[in-house]
């Protein structure tokens, strides 16, 4: 199904679509809505932005919102779904690059993270914002494991294979982690103190933190290969 056809109805002086049977519609619609709310949320804080006004941006009819969003809360999810997916989207690519060596990783899982944030950075802030009212939503305990499992996973799973390895060591994976989400986050939410920063020194910084915290001491390249070697016959 072409995603920019469209099936609608006559509501009023406006069209309001229905729900396609595909799901290639939705998607793209979702997609247009997420990068509309962007840049409204670039201009005006979430209670000043209004479903009309993302509409508009997003170029679909008001009432047409509510065939792919139930509310405008609803948008906040779309932020985390549509961010998280962009970043799934590089991990192909980030793997390739670091040739399985799991210490050459965990630094371009960063630089994507950071990536996605420098892209929606005004959008993210607004996140940081809200998330507080829709924490005891339902549908927020729906979307945050599936979500955490999409955006820690990779994190989680380099770690756990650099330590078999002998390559990484730390004490509590959790905390290994959540300290790692905070050098990320940092770069959102710190735009007035960072302003003098550039975005590749800031990449510099986190990996020699990595670096110093996480690797142990350097392995003779002989054992890397062998290492990296046995992990390829197994995978």
């Amino acid at each position: 199904m072409n995603v920019h056809s469209t099936s609608r109805t006559a509501c009023g002086s406006a069209s309001v679509e229905k729900p396609d049977q595909d799901g290639d519609l939705t998607k793209s619609r979702r997609h247009q809505i997420f990068f509309a709310a962007c840049r409204v949320l670039a201009r005006k804080s979430f209670d000043e932005a209004s479903v009309q006004e993302i509409a508009l941006e997003a170029g679909i009819a008001a009432g047409s919102f509510y065939v792919y969003l139930k509310t405008k809360d609803d948008i906040l999810f779309l932020i985390v779904e549509s961010m998280v997916a962009e970043f799934t989207e590089a991990l192909p690519a980030i793997r390739a690059r670091a040739e399985n060596d799991p210490r050459r990783e965990p630094i371009g899982l960063i630089r994507a993270v950071v990536e996605v944030i420098d892209r929606y950075r005004e959008a993210l802030a607004v996140l940081h914002q809200e998330v507080r009212y829709i924490l005891d939503r339902p549908e927020y305990a729906e979307v945050s494991p599936r979500v955490s499992q999409q955006y820690g996973g990779p994190f989680t799973g380099v770690r756990h294979r650099g330590k078999r390895m002998g390559l990484f060591t730390f004490g509590d994976l959790r905390a290994a982690i959540y300290a790692r989400q905070t050098l990320c986050s940092r770069w959102a939410t710190g735009s007035r103190a960072l302003r003098q920063v550039s975005k590749e020194a800031y990449l510099r910084e986190i990996e020699s933190i990595i670096g110093g915290r996480l690797f142990t001491a350097a392995v003779p390249r002989g054992r890397l290969t062998a290492l990296v070697s046995r992990r390829s016959r197994r995978q």
